[in-house]
């Protein structure tokens, strides 16, 4: 079987691209059940992924996915403060999602062609 990247990716975008909602129910103060409990152990799993990212990894990942929309930063300020360009942003976020596909639950958000 070979690796579908491109839908992997896409994949692992969207299902990160929740982990807002994720936070949003996992911080209820008076919610208790299966959700909330599944809700703080996927952000637990995520952060803990974004933690064991190297510098430039983990400012993308946290702009892409994890900050607040207002916290967040524009492209162009991004790069600056990386020392990046487009080019090696789309690089990196790609390496990001695939490797968090592979890593998250043993392959689950992988696709095959």
């Amino acid at each position: 079987m070979i690796l579908d990247e491109i839908a992997t990716a896409r994949r692992a975008y969207y299902f990160l691209k929740s982990y807002k909602s994720l936070h949003t129910l996992a911080e209820r103060k008076n919610e208790h059940g299966a959700f909330k409990d599944k809700a703080v152990e996927l952000v637990t799993e995520i952060e803990a992924y974004k933690d064991n990212l190297d510098e430039v990894k983990r400012e993308i990942f946290a702009n892409s996915f994890t900050k607040k929309p207002k916290e967040t930063k524009k492209l162009s300020n991004l790069f600056k403060e990386l020392c990046i360009d487009k080019t090696d942003y789309e690089r990196l976020k790609t390496e990001i999602l695939l490797d968090f596909a592979k890593s998250y639950r043993d392959g689950a958000l992988l696709v095959y062609e």
